[in-house]
């Protein structure tokens, strides 16, 4: 007898081949049949009409400290993943010493997680990477999860203050970095990371231990990975965020990155995947990299870009950074629940002050990375979007908040406050600062067809307050495959196979990412035409009372995990069948 038999739906099986009908039957968490299925089941599903998946597959998010107080794993949950890695661009929270506090601060400069959050959250019952996997693996959680060992807090274990200062790292620290890293490999680390990029700093205004590594450093790092014959080395190199840097690299700069790329790459033996967007400071980049790491994979490299399926941007809204957030008559009112500040806000005489007032630094007067993004809010207003409902996350020039203030008569300060003033005060605008520089998706459409080219980046967990890319699966899905309507979409084979099989295939875990016989029951049963995506809204479930934001999907019938539902009609079931995957055990 079968524990479930998902019945007669529409197969896309993960692997890119195209879907077929048939059943699917589990036994014991695993898929022990496909096919046409008359044995009887404890449970059967009626998939009729509706698409079957592997389980989504997140292979860059920040659940770092998330892990440890949280087991629903939003806003990942919600959209269809069951197996989410985090670790990623350098920072983390093992090994440590006696520098608690300046990894917090590194979580909360670098991925705005407040330090509060992780004060509370954290219980730092761990020194070592293993011991910090051993926590994990006493939690259950929605689906399973998976760590890598990062740079930062290896290097400031090691160096101590020299790691904050960036000294560099002497042959005695670096085999000491090099047996650590071996130690979290053969603990069941899922790669190593590191973070290039010079605008990332520390709610201090540190920047990350590692930034500045020599070369020596990082391969020997690479290497130790390496030897375990596991892993992935990440990176987000220099200048991946261009359009955010005073001094973008330029084209020769990027390429002297991917040449250190390369480098890592053939001393680790092993996959190396780096940050790829497309930005306004060096057009056509990502065509140029995606083609240097083609022939990097020709010469035996393997190199994997990764980038994200739409734009990446700061989402603003009235329970978020906003341009208005340090005008002293807004203060005043910050407090009041949304919809009655909105009210307020529809004063007269308070929206006159408001809109009349200079900034005052205030409670972020102490966080350079915020007051850096806060300090650039009102030149970058006009180039804002604001989104049609349904969303349309590839808007016209007309959507731009300067050409809406300019066609209500309004400046565009003027015309987004009346924006968060009017109803409830959910209404919101979204910067799109990276991945869509000409106001398109066509490049994402040719990195799409690219069997080398990962599609990721969902950084759950992290920018809390500014975006909420973990919901890129159903967005990847819905839009790439179904309702893109200004260029071509991709087969729905290929937009899953980009979410399933491809990451699997990337970090070597066999036993997940395709529907096959003998793997992992990790499955979504999707309504394809239903798909889609809420607004983004903001909620407060972290510790100490911490909120986020938060993007709904509607269209999951369900997701399973190892066998066991853990989601019906977009509902959670409770169930935590999730575990810590050690890479070894995959």
């Amino acid at each position: 007898m079968f524990d479930t038999v998902i019945a007669g739906g529409t197969i896309v099986d993960g692997t890119g081949a195209p879907p077929f009908t048939a059943d699917i039957g589990i036994i014991d968490g695993r898929i022990a049949e496909i096919g046409t299925i008359t044995a009887p089941a404890r449970r059967t599903v009626d998939a009729r009409g509706a698409v079957v998946t592997p389980g989504f597959i997140d292979i860059h998010s920040h659940y770092d400290g998330q892990f440890l107080w949280d087991d629903r794993m939003d806003p990942s949950f919600s959209h269809g993943v069951t197996t989410a890695l985090a670790g990623y661009c350098g920072v983390g929270f093992a090994p440590v010493g006696q520098h608690r506090q300046q990894l917090m601060e590194l979580m909360e400069g670098v991925e705005d997680i407040p330090e509060i959050v992780l004060e509370e959250g954290l219980a730092w019952d761990w020194e070592s990477y293993p011991e910090y996997l051993d926590r994990l693996a006493e939690r259950r959680y929605t689906m399973d999860i998976g760590s890598n060992i990062a740079h930062a807090p290896l290097r400031v274990y090691v160096m101590g203050e020299r790691a904050l200062r960036h000294e560099a790292a002497t042959p005695e620290d670096i085999e000491k970095m090099a047996a650590l890293v071996r130690e979290a490999m053969a603990a069941g680390a899922v790669g190593f990371s590191n973070g290039r990029i010079t605008t990332h700093y520390s709610s201090k205004g540190a920047q990350v231990p590692g930034t500045f590594a020599d070369d020596d450093e990082l391969h020997a790092l690479a290497r130790a990975m390496g030897e375990s014959g596991r892993g992935v080395f990440q990176m987000i190199p220099k200048g991946a965020n261009g359009a955010a840097v005073t001094e973008p690299l330029g084209r020769e700069g990027r390429l002297a990155e991917h040449r250190r790329l390369e480098a890592i790459a053939r001393a680790a033996g092993r996959p190396v995947t780096y940050t790829l967007f497309e930005f306004a400071a060096d057009p056509g980049d990502c065509a140029v990299l995606a083609e240097e790491s083609r022939r990097a994979r020709a010469e035996g490299l393997d190199l994997r870009p990764q980038t994200s399926p739409r734009g990446l941007g700061a989402v603003q809204m009235l329970d978020t950074y906003h341009v208005f957030v340090r005008r002293p008559s807004y203060r005043a009112i910050a407090h009041l629940p949304l919809a009655e500040r909105a009210a307020a806000m529809r004063d007269p005489a308070r929206r006159a002050a408001i809109l009349g007032e200079a900034d005052v630094d205030g409670e972020f007067a102490g966080n350079p990375a915020v007051l850096k993004m806060l300090n650039g809010a009102m030149a970058r207003l006009p180039g804002t979007y604001v989104l049609t409902d349904p969303l349309d996350c590839e808007p016209t020039e007309d959507r731009k908040v300067g050409a809406l203030a300019a066609a209500a008569g309004q400046t565009p300060d003027a015309f987004i406050y009346d924006h968060y003033a009017r109803g409830d005060g959910s209404n919101y605008n979204i910067s799109f600062a990276l991945n869509y520089p000409e106001g398109s998706l066509d490049h994402v459409h040719a990195m799409l067809q690219d069997p080398g080219i990962m599609i990721g980046l969902s950084d759950g967990g992290a920018h809390m307050r500014i975006i909420c890319d973990a919901s890129m699966p159903t967005f990847q899905l819905a839009f790439w495959a179904r309702d893109r309507k200004r260029g071509p979409t991709v087969p729905l084979e290929l937009a899953v196979h980009k979410l399933t099989g491809a990451p699997a295939e990337l970090y070597g875990f066999a036993d997940r990412g395709t529907l096959a016989v003998g793997k992992r029951a990790d499955i979504n049963v999707i309504d394809f035409d239903r798909l889609g995506l809420l607004p983004p809204r903001f909620v407060r479930d972290l510790p100490s009372g911490g909120g986020r934001l938060q993007q709904d999907s509607v269209g999951y019938l369900a997701t399973f995990v190892a066998g066991e539902m853990t989601r019906c009609n977009d509902v959670e079931t409770g169930a935590r069948p999730g575990r810590l995957l050690r890479h070894l055990d995959a």
